[in-house]
């Protein structure tokens, strides 16, 4: 079913473009109230008991709703009054430590618009509504470059999850690991990359006929990043093998994160330590001579007489 007002000539008053592109997903009922309260009545002063009543929640649930939008960034507090956030440059920097910005865009400069034409020319997708907001807020709240937030775009849409809430995701993901220029985020793509090229043997050796969880393509991931070869993952496979008679994921990473701070890469590192921990070469099988031997002393020293 489609809703779309007639008379678009309403009374009404305006809410931040970024909270309906962005916030909707994750803000509560009781904020949103809060929200609509505020700016419907951005004249007057209210305490938290004379909103909590006009909007039937709790006056704690005021106070955390305003918090709430002050960390989002919609709010601002100044000399204990309350204002609209308009654009990146009302960002504070105490609240981004990290990174510093390399570009203040807004949605209508020509380096903003030059960005979501690369975006669409390398992607080949006409973007929705929402996708230059979602660009935007990486620019104003994470303080990407163009330059990285192309690139995230590109890598999005070359494993085919060019979406609104993966590349989200993805952004969060990278702010939160601390990825900060260009060329961290190309290592880290690389990364991501060689994870995925991996899964897809490690699913061939291992004999598993789904996807990897989750949970299992972090492991993954982890192992990669640790310089560990595929071939020491899959000795590690066989050893849980022999010793559990199933594949657990649990069991195989604790023999690789015990390798690793061994700092074994590949089975021959396996192989070199045990010749060092016991001064000879691991046992490969009686000889013939050897096994002949052990047979004369088992009959007494004679040999079987036919």
């Amino acid at each position: 079913m489609k809703y779309q007002f007639e008379d678009t000539r309403m009374p009404c008053f305006a809410v931040p473009n970024r909270v309906a592109d962005g916030l909707l997903h994750i803000a509560t009922g009781a904020q949103l109230k809060v929200l609509l309260f505020l700016l419907r009545y951005d004249k007057l002063a209210h305490d938290s008991a004379d909103i909590a009543r006009h909007c039937n929640i709790g006056e704690e649930e005021v106070d955390a709703a305003v918090a709430f939008w002050i960390k989002e960034n919609v709010f601002a507090r100044e000399q204990g009054k309350l204002r609209l956030v308009a654009g990146v440059k009302t960002v504070r920097q105490k609240e981004l430590p990290r990174v510093q910005p390399t570009l203040v865009l807004e949605e209508t400069d020509a380096d903003f618009q030059a960005m979501i034409a690369e975006i669409q020319r390398l992607t080949g997708k006409t973007m929705n509504a929402m996708m230059p907001s979602l660009f935007y807020n990486m620019a104003a709240d994470l303080h990407f470059s163009p330059e990285m937030i192309v690139l995230l775009a590109a890598y999005c849409n070359g494993i085919g999850k060019f979406s609104y809430r993966y590349m989200e995701a993805v952004a969060a993901d990278w702010y939160d690991s601390g990825i900060q220029t260009f060329e961290q985020a190309e290592r880290k793509i690389r990364q991501l990359e060689e994870s995925r090229r991996l899964e897809t043997r490690l699913k061939k050796a291992f004999g598993v006929a789904t996807n990897f969880s989750a949970r299992q393509r972090e492991q993954i991931e982890r192992w990669t990043g640790m310089g560990l070869s595929e071939e020491l993952i899959i000795e590690a496979y066989n050893r849980c093998m022999d010793h559990k008679g199933q594949m657990s994921f649990a069991y195989i990473n604790k023999i690789l994160e015990d390798w690793h701070k061994k700092g074994f890469k590949k089975p021959a590192d396996i192989r070199e330590e045990a010749v060092v921990s016991t001064g000879r070469r691991q046992h490969t099988g009686l000889s013939e001579l050897e096994k002949m031997g052990i047979g004369m002393m088992q009959s007494g020293g004679k040999k079987n007489e036919q």
